[in-house]
């Protein structure tokens, strides 16, 4: 399948007029508009009636249990459980840097019982050339928050601060083995290929390695096998918590609550700026009912006291945007991923 691209001619949104520059995802999100609002019905009848499902629902994670992605959909389905909003089970389906779960979602075309929980990679693996799978190919569904991406070293690391880390970088960007957690190209890898490229590196030299999740690069920093991981946040804290991990930095705009003593990437001299997001999708196909009702059970559990101390515990910044909205951000984000990727000699489609 082509690439995503906002420049694609693609027919109108309804299927009865010219084509115009509109890409895939766009014409669906009208369409899908249009349908929950009732401006589809013909001869005065109205909107689709409501969707729940009708048994267990899936919500698969693409990386192994213990990383951020995968702390996040076992919050999600134990407050549906204990809230009595969804049935729910947690799936790990690990590979190809989140390759295989989505493509696995994606296969049950229509169906609104198998759900994702997604990050960069949904957008990078494509640009890569790891897969064919684009947004296209899948019903965009809420956005659920961001978390910053925090560099960290075991404790005994003669790395002390970000500084020193920048210099060993800037000497010789192969002298360190990092991980960027399950995928090469993603946001977390973005974070150390700008710093490289901040402080005059190559940052093709760097020596990335990626792992089942963030909770196997932890292990593997903790067991000196690497030097570094740049990854979500929480994957970090508890090792900093227990006196064994030391984060160097975070990638966001401020510092957060539950680590303020962490500088930002900013605040120690480095322009890098990067956020860990969280979204859902679906297989594409979803009808208008089925994305308004995981509207609605996102829009609800954003808001419940759980979430919330969840957001707090792991330093979320707390967010949400329904699928609409999120189909413009996820836009936005593909072409600054692919300028990034370009830049950086990666970008495959």
């Amino acid at each position: 399948m082509p690439p995503t691209d906002p420049k694609t001619l693609a027919p109108h949104p309804c299927g009865s007029s010219p084509a115009t520059p509109r890409p895939d995802l766009e014409r669906r999100s009208l369409c899908t508009a249009l349908a929950a609002t009732g401006a589809l019905a013909v001869g005065g009848v109205s909107a689709q009636p409501a969707w729940k499902p009708s048994r267990t629902v899936e919500l698969v994670v693409f990386a192994s249990p213990g990383g951020g992605n995968d702390k996040a959909a076992r919050a999600l389905q134990k407050i549906w459980a204990d809230n009595k909003i969804v049935d729910a089970v947690v799936a790990n389906r690990v590979g190809g840097g989140g390759t295989l779960a989505y493509s696995y979602v994606s296969q049950k075309a229509g169906d609104g019982h198998y759900i994702a929980i997604a990050q960069a990679g949904i957008l990078t693996n494509q640009l890569a050339g790891r897969t064919p799978l684009s947004l296209a190919d899948m019903t965009v569904l809420p956005y659920i928050g961001t978390e910053p991406v925090s560099l960290s070293v075991r404790t005994d690391s003669p790395i002390r601060t970000l500084k020193d880390f920048a210099d060993r970088l800037r000497k010789d960007p192969s002298s360190l083995t990092i991980s960027p957690g399950s995928t090469l190209a993603s946001t977390n890898h973005f974070v150390v290929a700008l710093l490289a490229r901040a402080v005059g590196a190559d940052p093709r030299k760097l020596r990335m390695v990626t792992f089942g999740g963030g909770a196997e690069a932890a292990a593997n920093v903790l067991g000196g096998h690497i030097d570094a991981m740049v990854n979500a946040s929480n994957n970090a804290v508890p090792h900093v918590q227990a006196g064994k991990m030391r984060i160097l930095g975070l990638a966001s705009p401020k510092r957060v609550a539950s680590l303020p003593d962490v500088p930002t990437f900013r605040e120690s001299g480095f322009d890098v700026l990067q956020d860990s997001w969280y979204v859902f999708m679906g297989p594409r196909g979803l009808a208008a009912p089925q994305v308004a009702f995981w509207d609605d059970v996102f829009a609800r559990t954003m808001k419940t006291p759980e979430w919330k101390k969840f957001v707090a515990d792991n330093g979320w910044e707390y967010g949400f945007k329904p699928s609409r909205e999120n189909e413009a951000f996820l836009r936005k984000e593909w072409e600054e991923a692919r300028s990034i990727m370009s830049d950086l000699g990666v970008l495959k489609a």
